[in-house]
């Protein structure tokens, strides 16, 4: 049985400050990209996005030689692939979805599906009070679910794929990351997810046939700087120190910030059932997160 490599007591309250302000850059993110592919197709804007933000974050990597940064690649090489088709499936499902705040519902259970792939093909430990904040959250979200634009989508099918990859991917990389560092993980994760898109891209999309603007520039620059880079090392580095059913409660705040800055910047409607799922949610972060558990998962 593979254990389920979780913190030491002390960084515990920072390894979930880092994973809550990646949990609120990821809900940014979303505007940001939803802006961006206004004028960039899609794969083109995902993978040169993940290939940029990848380089700039291997700059703080530190590797003794090229056989420990080959090593570091095969290694990681399973969890960027299926990155790499999770990411694929959601940018495709946000081009066309017309409820960003439902599609991060489906999108975020992939969060809560993490220490299930743990568990199933890990063994990894899970608590029975992490397994009451998770049945919690994914009530809360089930609420953010019942909005009044919550109608089915042919993007959901995107977003469920994209779900279950999503966790497949980080339960990978929460096995093997210890052994790599947080840093040179995301690096590694970025440009080879980023170099397959990429090579997805060029025969099957067009390129745009004028530049796109100066302000879909800055949306595209801030993808990269505060969604990309920011998210992806604060994210692998507390998902070191914690377990990864308590990560994934944390994360389940994606969808509470995505409602957010949806309602705030592109005047999404907001329910009743949407406004009680938030306040859902957050109990259960805050409960998981104040109220320590003892066990090791």
């Amino acid at each position: 049985m593979t254990p389920d490599r979780s913190a030491q007591p002390p960084s515990q309250p920072i390894a979930d400050l880092q994973i809550a302000i990646a949990a609120f850059v990821v809900g940014a993110g979303w505007l940001f990209s939803i802006h961006a592919l206004a004028e960039f197709p899609p794969l083109l804007f995902l993978g040169s996005r993940f290939v940029i933000a990848g380089l700039l974050i291997g700059l703080l990597a530190r590797f003794a030689s090229f056989a420990e940064l080959g090593r570091a690649v095969r290694l990681l090489l399973p969890a960027a692939l299926a990155l790499a088709v999770a990411m694929m499936a959601w940018i495709f499902g946000l081009k066309q979805t017309t409820n960003p705040g439902v599609a991060a519902f489906i999108t975020s259970t992939g969060n809560l599906l993490v220490p299930v792939f743990g568990l199933l093909f890990f063994g990894w430990p899970v608590g029975r009070a992490l397994w009451i904040s998770i049945a919690v959250a994914l009530a809360g979200m089930g609420l953010l679910f019942l909005g009044p634009g919550a109608r089915v989508e042919v993007a959901h099918l995107y977003f469920v794929v994209s779900a279950l990859l999503w966790a497949a991917s980080i339960a990978l990389v929460k096995r093997d990351s210890t052994e790599v560092g947080a840093v040179a993980t995301a690096a590694i994760q970025l440009v080879a997810a980023g170099v397959v898109i990429l090579a997805v891209s060029l025969p099957v999309e067009q390129m745009p046939a004028a530049v796109p603007s100066i302000a879909i520039w800055g949306w595209f620059l801030a993808s990269i700087l505060i969604s990309t880079c920011l998210r992806f090392v604060l994210q692998f580095r507390g998902q070191q120190m914690i377990s990864a059913a308590r990560a994934s409660v944390i994360m389940c705040c994606e969808p509470v910030w995505v409602l957010v800055f949806a309602l705030a910047f592109l005047g999404s409607p907001l329910s009743l059932s949407q406004i009680l799922g938030r306040a859902v949610i957050l109990l259960a972060m805050l409960g998981q997160v104040v109220f320590r558990p003892n066990s090791a998962a």
